[in-house]
């Protein structure tokens, strides 16, 4: 940016920017700086993952680890139980916010009788479709009988995958091995992406762990589904802290009497050690809190983009998923930082934007939560700027002698609402003749037959706050009054 008077706005701009706290806030400048970048991974499936040999939190060598969840809290039939439409833990305390209960299962459940399962307190269920690639060997071998009982009975659910994913391509993967598996089925719940992997934490960065999440959810997004991620309060926190995790809904598995989670998030998986009847053994419990991934913050506006027109600067951006509008912030010309508009369109025009100086703009997608407020996205990685520009001088301008006066002729110019006619006669100031709107041609029936009379025809158009703001003249014309 060489203009000096961009320059200055600018440093005017962090200024401002950095003191209105109660705006979306923007960096106006930034330093590029090196980023790791998860790479695509053509290899075969890493053998642990073949044979489900699963480790984490949870699980070792692929098998469940019993937590000593019951050995701590309350173990009674009771525990975790609905009543009256409120949810009650294990110390049967009221969960405030949880709005339904339910189960997450998978092919270590064994046989289940949904027919039992619906009968009790259990609103919904997740159900494991697989792990790790697209590949049939991974898929899990419940699946298709869990989903189709609970299609059959009318229990609303949705699915998971565990990760193994350490690449972008393994991301894809897993994605394909999702959208395989539930074609056909209705899910009332998103599909969630399980990342708990020890192997994938040891090898990956917190910002390559995002990239292969935000590559996994983009795909089934763009399949039409809700996503959201899975993981344990310790993942959550030390883990998935890029910004992209802000975008998408948490389901936080914390076994304890409340979830301590600091982050938002829709689900909680609150034990292991659940009964339900129709299930044989210890089954996953979790609550639901009702919000849905529009209660989290859209994702920042990409491609945004400025154009001049006649009395107004263009924007434009491409669509961020799920948002439900955009607010259009900005500076013109050594004016503050602040609210410019707002439109549910990827474009915005800007009326009242100055001709004769620069005029900054940054769109922040918005979506309301479950209250009707307005949750910002982040700032777009740069601002965009640009001057209205002023109608363009008419050309072929010519006067002519008829009865009474002097007719002035021109060729219309593009953009224009109307033209202002100033002039001399004789010996007379400079100054305003009339105007018209209705066409290119105007007749000065003040005009003198004894002297010359002179003319300048400027085009005009009317700016955000009813100014007439005219543009340029080619040359002047004149001549005499006829008979």
């Amino acid at each position: 940016m060489k203009n000096k008077g961009v320059k200055r706005v600018l440093a005017m701009a962090v200024a401002t920017v950095l003191a209105l706290e109660t705006l979306p806030s923007v960096t106006v400048f930034a330093e590029e700086t090196g980023s790791t970048s998860v790479q695509e991974d053509l290899t075969e499936p890493q053998q642990a993952q073949r044979e489900d040999r699963s480790n984490s939190w949870r699980y070792k060598d692929g098998t469940p680890i019993l937590s000593d969840t019951a050995e701590y809290l309350r173990s009674s039939s009771d525990a975790w139980y609905e009543e009256d439409g409120k949810f009650y833990n294990d110390q049967g305390e009221e969960i405030t916010g949880a709005v339904a209960k339910g189960i997450d299962v998978s092919k270590w459940n064994g046989d289940i009788d949904w027919a039992k399962v619906k009968a009790t307190d259990v609103d919904y269920a997740i159900i494991r479709c697989g792990y790790g690639d697209d590949e049939t060997s991974q898929d899990d071998p419940y699946w298709k009988t869990n989903a189709d009982a609970c299609t059959k009975e009318g229990i609303p659910f949705g699915t998971y995958i565990y990760s193994y994913a350490d690449s972008v391509t393994a991301a894809k993967s897993e994605a394909n091995h999702v959208l395989r598996l539930i074609k056909g089925y209705d899910l009332s719940y998103p599909i969630y992406y399980d990342l708990e992997e020890n192997s994938v934490r040891e090898k990956l960065s917190t910002k390559e762990i995002a990239e292969v999440a935000q590559t996994f959810c983009s795909i089934i997004e763009d399949a039409g589904y809700d996503v959201a991620v899975y993981a344990n309060k310790d993942w959550f926190t030390n883990y998935l802290t890029d910004s992209y995790f802000d975008t998408v809904d948490h389901w936080v598995a914390q076994y304890n009497s409340t979830c301590t989670y600091q982050g938002e998030y829709s689900m909680w998986q609150c034990t292991d050690s659940g009964t339900v009847d129709g299930i044989d053994g210890k089954v996953d419990l979790n609550m639901d809190f009702g919000a849905e991934t529009t209660n989290k913050k859209p994702e920042a506006v990409q491609n945004l983009k400025a154009s001049s027109k006649i009395g107004a600067v263009n924007l434009s951006w491409s669509e961020v998923k799920r948002a439900d509008g955009y607010l259009v912030y900005g500076i013109r010309g050594s004016g503050k930082y602040g609210y410019i508009g707002m439109t549910s369109k990827t474009s915005f025009s800007d009326t009242k934007a100055l001709t004769s100086d620069y005029n900054f703009y940054w769109v922040f997608a918005y979506r309301k939560d479950s209250e009707g407020n307005m949750l910002a996205g982040s700032a777009p990685e740069k601002y965009v700027y640009g001057k209205a520009q002023k109608c363009e001088a008419v050309t072929d301008l010519k006067a002519y002698s008829v009865s009474g006066g002097v007719k002035l002729t021109w060729t219309k110019s593009e953009g224009a609402e109307g033209y202002l006619v100033y002039g001399i006669r004789g010996e007379g100031s400079y100054g305003y003749i009339g105007m018209t709107t209705t066409g290119t041609t105007f007749t000065d029936k003040n005009a003198l037959r004894d002297e010359y009379n002179f003319y300048w025809v400027f085009p005009y158009h009317t700016d955000g706050n009813g100014n007439k703001v005219a543009g340029g003249t080619a040359h002047y014309v004149y001549g005499r009054a006829g008979l």
